[in-house]
């Protein structure tokens, strides 16, 4: 950091200057304190003035105040002096610090981080000091390299994202369009750790708005007669509809697919590859293009960037920063209604001894024994001295938790001899299974896996697996993960196939399964080489024989002996494979085959088919679960 505002500011002379004192202005009247000890004091009305939020906590009256305390100084010089007011603040001292060099007359300190300075951001934000933020934005806008760049950009959205700073994830969102098209395979797994679902969401519809639009407008451009304004339509080869050079007619097209090559250089580029491809033996070819002026493409230029802008500003409008990943689980339950209550049939046990209070405040009376039998968790707890606990119920004491009323309810009916409450919805199964899991109710915990197993619940259908494995995997639950995350293999990874079930990822999770499914495709590619082997491969029936006598299909090229018909070519070659459950691989290849046989009427491909087709079938269906099956390890990122 720069130079410390408390050298700067001095503090009175033979005073003692205590470690934790960050900041000392003369004539100070309160005093800050951060959340890691240290303590500012200055004046109130420099807070006063900055900042309507802080400037009540320190306008307080006389009287004792819930967040505020007073201190008097330990120096020979201070003494008898007013008692400062603790004003106590939930953000770091560095942070703090920072912020208050931009509100006092000392040189700005702007942190080293990238972190520490969107945090910055965030706390003079939040405490609605809106000329400190522009004042804080003025510096960080003057630093060399720019604060905001093509690497920083995805961190820089990220932490925007979080702390709800708009101005500077719209800045940061508009720097990631040099990486468009945006897909989630073209993201670094560092990237993808630091962005939430739902701020990568709104990245993707971002992207989405610029280039919906920017197609539109450009094709409205390439129409317009600003080539004729402009004086650049005298080239050799025009296009026939907007009669504008095919040279920038395709610089145009291409930039509206990929915005990165929206830059100077290339621009120049383009049409110096005209040029000179037009040309013979090294001549200009395109003499009229050769001489378009630097002013004319200057101006060309800069209609186009209009263009571009237009289109950034327009996507910009419908920006919203909303960072509502779905935290399905027992804590979200917390919120809801108890209209239900009068289906818990586990609530009241006879002669309980001690009350669960679930997070919607039901009680649940249940024996402590009960619980201490089946919870190392609880054993734990009961072992330990209790605090005194003034709410009880007609005597047992409470004990809360932050599962809901129904989650509390089905477990409960696990931990006695009675009819089991299993769940019917993905969400609560697994509530209930991460509160077993919190709980170390590890026989619990299997019993409620058989079950499900059992009833043949917790399957998610179509995208919705991706939603099911992102709860899973935030509640840390290994089987469900695995198994959901093995479903996904049904469907395409992109931002379309997702959609809203992104919003419920964290980052990791969406690096995780990014790499799960490269791991399985790894493995399915060598399954595929193995299957397309007309040699050793399950293929090899197909590849025909020459003894007694020569039998093949009539489709293998010029006859030749030894290659796979074509029409088993395509068919292990088809795009579709790789996503293809192995159960729906047999109606592919009757299907194929079938299309084989009604074109060239093959006896060879009938007969192998008649012999040898359900074994072959089996044999592909086989690789495709193995590949399915490869073993990963989840929260670190490699084959076991």
């Amino acid at each position: 950091m720069s130079t410390s505002p408390r050298e700067s500011s001095g503090s009175p002379s033979g005073s003692a200057v205590p470690d934790n004192l960050l900041l000392n202005i003369p004539q100070a009247d309160v005093i800050l304190r951060s959340c890691d000890s240290f303590e500012f004091r200055l004046p109130k009305l420099y807070i006063i003035q900055s900042s309507p939020i802080l400037g009540e906590k320190v306008l307080v009256s006389p009287g004792p105040q819930p967040n505020a305390t007073t201190i008097t100084s330990n120096s020979e010089s201070d003494r008898g002096a007013i008692a400062l007011p603790v004003i106590q603040l939930p953000d770091s001292g560095d942070i703090l610090l920072s912020l208050l060099s931009h509100i006092i007359p000392v040189p700005p300190i702007i942190p080293e981080t990238i972190e520490q300075t969107m945090e910055l951001l965030s706390v003079a934000q939040k405490y609605k000091m809106d000329v400190v933020l522009t004042r804080i934005r003025y510096h960080i806008a003057q630093q060399d390299p720019p604060f905001i760049r093509k690497d920083t950009a995805f961190r820089v959205y990220s932490l925007s994202y979080k702390y709800g700073l708009r101005k500077e994830a719209l800045q940061a969102a508009r720097s990631t369009l040099a990486f468009s098209p945006l897909t989630i395979e073209g993201l670094q797994d560092d990237e993808l750790d630091m962005m939430s679902g739902a701020s990568l969401h709104e990245l993707w519809k971002y992207h989405k708005r610029v280039g919906s639009d920017l197609t539109s407008s450009l094709g409205e451009f390439r129409l317009s007669q600003v080539w004729k304004t402009l004086g650049v339509s005298g080239c050799r080869s025009l296009t026939a509809a907007s009669r504008i050079p095919h040279w920038l007619d395709d610089y145009i097209e291409l930039m509206g697919e990929y915005l990165a090559l929206f830059d100077l250089t290339r621009f120049h580029k383009a049409l110096s590859n005209h040029i000179h491809r037009e040309g013979k033996s090294g001549s200009i070819g395109c003499t009229p293009c050769a001489q378009i002026s630097h002013d004319t493409l200057h101006a060309l230029w800069e209609a186009l960037t209009t263009v571009v802008n237009g289109s950034i500003t327009k996507a910009e409008s419908d920006f919203s920063i909303v960072e509502d990943l779905d935290q399905t689980g027992p804590e979200s339950h917390a919120t809801q209604s108890t209209e239900a209550h009068h289906t818990l049939k586990y609530s009241d046990m006879s002669n309980a001894d001690m009350i669960l209070q679930s997070a919607n405040m039901v009680n649940f009376r249940v024996h402590k024994l009960v619980l201490v039998t089946s919870s190392p968790f609880f054993d734990s707890m009961f072992s330990l001295p209790q605090p005194p606990n003034d709410e009880t119920v007609d005597g047992p004491p409470i004990v809360p938790v932050s599962e809901d009323a129904e989650t509390l309810n089905s477990l409960i009916s696990l931990l006695y001899p009675v009819s089991p409450e299993i769940p019917d919805t993905d969400d609560n199964i697994l509530a209930l299974i991460a509160a077993s899991q919190k709980y170390e109710m590890v026989a619990v915990q299997c019993l409620i896996r058989a079950e499900v197993s059992r009833r043949g619940l917790l399957s998610p259908k179509g995208i919705e697996a991706f939603r099911v494995y992102a709860v899973a995997y935030r509640l840390r639950l290994l089987p469900e993960i695995t198994t959901t995350a093995r479903l996904t293999l049904d469907h395409s990874m992109t931002f379309d196939g997702l959609g809203e079930a992104l919003r419920s990822f964290e980052g990791r999770a969406l690096r995780d399964l990014l790499n799960f499914r490269h791991c399985c495709s790894a493995h399915l590619d060598k399954c595929m080489k193995l299957f397309s082997d007309p040699s050793n491969g399950p293929s090899r029936i197909w590849a025909g024989s020459s003894y007694p006598v020569p039998s093949f299909c009539s489709s293998q090229p010029d006859n030749n002996l030894g290659s796979l018909p074509t029409w088993v070519k395509n068919l292990l070659a088809s795009s579709d494979i790789p996503t293809l459950k192995p159960s729906r691989f047999r109606g592919e290849y009757l299907k194929a085959l079938q299309g084989h046989l009604n074109k060239k009427d093959c006896h060879f491909c009938m007969k192998v088919h008649a012999l040898q087709g359900e074994t072959f079938c089996e044999e592909i269906e086989k690789g495709l679960m193995q590949a399915r099956n490869v073993q990963y390890t989840f929260f670190e990122g490699g084959i076991l």
